[in-house]
């Protein structure tokens, strides 16, 4: 803070037990001490005062800004269920072989390309195109 070492603090002292005197710098040491104290305790008690009329904690735990605290916490969060009851409800409504899903409000409405999502996602499975087969054929054949 403003850049004093102890050496320069050293060199206070010495100045002022020179220019002062043996004799006077007990005296000044006890009322520098006196004034540094009650500065203390003013702006103590005019933090408290400040923090009760805004209504904060006194006591601040700085521990939860912690990096690493809050990783761990994030990995220990138990994770979504990978289908929501959203993302089944749209899996209902999408057609095979449907190109895009229409998400959002009617005032907001998004389109997602349905391959852009992953392959293991409920609207892209039922989007699938169905590919014909054994059965279908000797159906219509």
């Amino acid at each position: 803070m403003f850049g004093l070492t102890f050496e320069k603090l050293f060199l206070v002292a010495i100045i002022a037990g020179v220019v002062l005197g043996p004799q006077r710098l007990p005296v000044y040491a006890h009322q520098l001490a006196r004034t540094v104290r009650a500065l203390r305790d003013f702006v103590e008690s005019t933090r408290g005062s400040a923090e009760r009329e805004m209504g904060l904690a006194t006591s601040l735990d700085l521990k939860q800004y912690d990096p690493r605290r809050i990783m761990r916490d994030a990995l220990d969060e138990p994770t979504a269920p990978l289908v929501t009851d959203e993302i089944a409800d749209e899996a209902r409504r999408v057609r095979p072989g449907q190109k895009y899903l229409t998400t959002g409000s009617a005032a907001h409405p998004r389109r997602i390309l349905i391959e852009s999502l992953p392959d293991d996602d409920p609207r892209r499975i039922a989007a699938a195109p169905v590919q014909p087969g054994p059965e279908l054929d000797r159906v219509t054949g």
